[in-house]
């Protein structure tokens, strides 16, 4: 499995949290549906929260933030902290707490195209989201999404676009994009591709060549 290290000095909640997840288009529609959800990945952005915690900064009852928060666990976007990662952060068990937080720095979305007796896997680029742990926001790319551009909202642009320039060329990926937002999302894209491709050769009977490349990249399906 390809291993991405984060920007230098980003506090990863010292938590197993996972580079990349992929979910389905659902996920996303699921959480562009209400406001109270990407708050509350925003406020998740920031480190681990309880149910109580979150109710108690949106100023909402505890059961409609639970009920959101079990939504989102649901579908991907965050989970619940294990009791070695609570005594890690040294985070109060008091009264059985349950800490949430984002289930990965980087979420990708993907569809399924059956056609007949065949079936594709594709990860579109026009959905993406990511945890910038610097700024501790959570910035989502979607069709419809108003945030295409971080650009010119995130004093932490430049220096998120630097890093993903430089991880692309530590993986020998192209980014050939001037938002940070946009260039992230075509990093990861490329290298679950890549991954992909190498787990099919390393486990399946498949020779390796430039033109079987581009016709294994042609019937894979995936699009950028």
């Amino acid at each position: 499995m390809i291993k991405i290290s984060t920007l230098e000095g980003l506090d990863l909640f010292r938590m197993n949290v996972k580079s990349v997840v992929i979910l389905p288009i659902e996920s996303f529609e699921a959480l562009m549906s209400n406001d109270m959800r990407i708050k509350i990945m925003n406020m998740l952005s920031r480190g681990p929260m309880t149910v109580t915690s979150i109710a108690q900064e949106l100023g909402v009852l505890k059961g409609i933030v639970h009920r959101h928060v079990k939504m989102l666990e649901d579908f991907g976007w965050v989970r619940q902290l294990n009791n070695e990662e609570v005594r890690a952060i040294g985070l109060s068990r008091e009264a059985n707490r349950i800490y949430y937080v984002p289930s990965a720095i980087v979420y990708l979305g993907f569809k399924l195209d059956v056609n007949g007796n065949s079936m594709r896997i594709l990860i579109p680029a026009n959905y993406g989201a990511f945890i910038d742990m610097k700024a501790h926001r959570f910035i989502m790319l979607t069709p419809t999404s108003n945030t295409h551009e971080c650009r010119n909202v995130c004093p932490s642009h430049d220096i998120c676009l630097d890093w993903v320039k430089k991880t692309g060329k530590q993986y020998h990926v192209n980014v050939d994009e001037d938002d940070a937002a946009r260039a992230l999302i075509s990093l990861y894209t490329q290298l679950i591709l890549k991954e992909f491709r190498m787990y099919m050769i390393s486990n399946m009977m498949m020779l390796d060549s430039p033109r079987l490349n581009s016709i294994f990249l042609k019937h894979a399906g995936l699009t950028f």
